[in-house]
């Protein structure tokens, strides 16, 4: 198959410094109030006795991985898993990750950051965003390491695997909150971002793999402007 058009970068001409200017449909990226990542820092954020609870159901499923502009994404067979919050069900549609994290805490960066992107049945996008460090082991990602390189060494190939993203989150529920934008191009807004507050782990092993094709994924932090981050208590 021809390879695509890969219309931006991470770095170069085509990097994220540029992205508002290669395209009508990618201006939000330089004229947005509300883009995507932040830095979460402690003394910007409110803490909020009885915030809305999150509801994860997510079970193991196969999944279709396939090469996506410049990282590589998972698609769920099973569309009926995701999560409710704030009274609103939300289904996974896709998961990829970025080396290292995009969102920062206090302005430290995490070895990794894994996007599980969702929708509601008004077009509403919803992003639960998952924070890893490198440790001797980690969450169990299958084969998924394997078949990360040959999946991104051609668009063609697409590979099927089975995986249940249950296994990626903290057992703790805390999370921080806030309205922001997708970090790739076209990076429009209304995004919710749900970013779980502790981190989980990633085996070295895996964590190598994945680097060799996702370093350096992770746009630069966005101001924060007027908005605000809320904390689940």
């Amino acid at each position: 198959m021809t390879e695509p058009l890969v219309k931006w970068s991470y770095e170069g001409e085509k990097g994220p410094h540029y992205w508002g200017h290669i395209c009508e449909e990618y201006e939000i990226a330089k004229s947005g109030k509300s883009q995507s990542p932040i830095d979460i820092h402690m003394e910007k954020v409110m803490e909020v006795q009885g915030a809305a609870p999150l509801e994860l159901n997510y079970k193991p499923t196969k999944y279709t991985v396939r090469r996506v502009e410049n990282s590589v994404h998972l698609f769920p067979k099973d569309k009926e898993q995701g999560l409710t919050f704030d009274g609103k069900r939300y289904n996974l549609i896709a998961f990829h990750g970025h080396i290292p994290s995009e969102h920062t805490l206090n302005e430290h960066y995490f070895a990794m950051e894994w996007h599980l992107v969702h929708m509601n049945e008004l077009g509403e996008r919803l992003v639960l965003a998952v924070w890893m460090e490198q440790e001797l082991e980690g969450s169990d990602f299958g084969e998924l390491a394997e078949i990360f390189p040959q999946v991104f060494a051609d668009f063609g190939i697409e590979k099927e695997i089975s995986l249940d993203v249950s296994g990626f989150l903290p057992e703790k529920r805390a999370y921080f909150k806030y309205q922001g934008s997708l970090t790739t191009p076209p990076t429009f807004e209304g995004v919710t971002w749900i970013v779980m507050r502790e981190a989980t782990s990633i085996a070295e092993e895996d964590f190598v793999a994945f680097q060799d094709i996702i370093q350096d994924t992770n746009r630069p932090l966005q101001e924060l402007g007027d908005r605000q981050i809320h904390h689940s208590a």
